[in-house]
């Protein structure tokens, strides 16, 4: 005679994989959730942390350097090394982004003209919702996610 445990173990074979079946759906459902947060938080950081940096490198250039022309984009040398810190720091999420727009300003304008009160980075990164498209498409009005860092200081060189 057989012990009954033996008799209604084997007539569970399977269950496993039909409950793995219905939970993983929802499970991974829920776990992508957080890591689109996640993605979105570490580009923001980032690039807070390009713009802090770029603008600190701006505000400590001396004013021979800020007066001095360079060859892109019509900006002194300085800024446009500023612009390169940004790139640099930036490069990780680069690939996982759309785009990346970059702005260095003196006075609200360009460096290069005079000293300035002010120096200042924006950046623009623009994210693709690859996960919940469809929900951001419904609440944000776009399938992507634009997040902006705007760090301003006063220049040191006055």
């Amino acid at each position: 005679m057989k012990p009954r445990y033996r008799l209604f173990r084997k007539s569970a074979t399977g269950s496993v994989a039909v409950e793995m079946a219905i939970i993983l759906p929802i499970f991974l459902t829920l776990l992508a959730g957080p890591l689109f947060i996640a993605r979105l938080g570490w580009f923001y950081s980032a690039g807070q942390k390009a713009a802090h940096d770029s603008t600190r490198f701006l505000a400590t250039a001396s004013q021979a350097e800020l007066r001095t022309g360079g060859t892109g984009f019509n900006e002194a040398r300085v800024a446009g090394l500023a612009r390169w810190i940004a790139q640099e720091e930036l490069g990780d999420i680069v690939q996982s982004t759309d785009t990346i727009v970059i702005t260095i300003q003196c006075n609200e304008v360009g460096c290069g003209s005079s000293t300035p009160e002010t120096v200042r980075t924006y950046i623009q990164i623009v994210a693709e919702d690859t996960i919940f498209s469809s929900l951001t498409q419904d609440y944000l009005g776009a399938g992507t996610v634009i997040m902006t860092s705007d760090v301003s200081m006063r220049y040191v060189g006055n």
